[in-house]
């Protein structure tokens, strides 16, 4: 996986880590480590300008790398070792915070 973006209005509703966990238990057999640089990638919108705000994301972000269990190496650059536990005991709880979020969209679309 190298990219991920959410449009707009999917974010800030803890859909990227429930995303990014169910990915990684998908591709990581036969991994001995898997690495992530977390940050924003999608500048076009050009949402960001104010250098505090872009800080406030980012951090966001690597907080929810660190969730699943990503531990920062060195610079940007996080490890999570496939044998870690962190990753599954957060999966069970991703997913009913996934299961939260359909319910409460099913409910507002109603």
């Amino acid at each position: 996986m190298d990219r991920v973006t959410l449009d707009p209005p999917w974010r800030g509703h803890g859909l990227a880590a429930v995303l990014a966990c169910e990915a990684i238990q998908r591709l990581m057999a036969g991994c001995r480590a898997i690495a992530c640089s977390p940050g924003i990638t999608d500048i076009s919108s050009r949402r960001l300008t104010d250098r505090s705000e872009w800080d406030r994301v980012n951090a966001k972000i690597a907080q929810g790398g660190e969730s699943l269990g990503f531990r920062l190496y060195r610079d940007n650059v996080y490890l999570l070792s496939p044998a870690s536990q962190d990753l599954e005991e957060q999966r069970g709880a991703l997913r009913r915070h996934l299961a939260e979020l359909g319910a409460s969209w099913r409910t507002g679309a109603s």
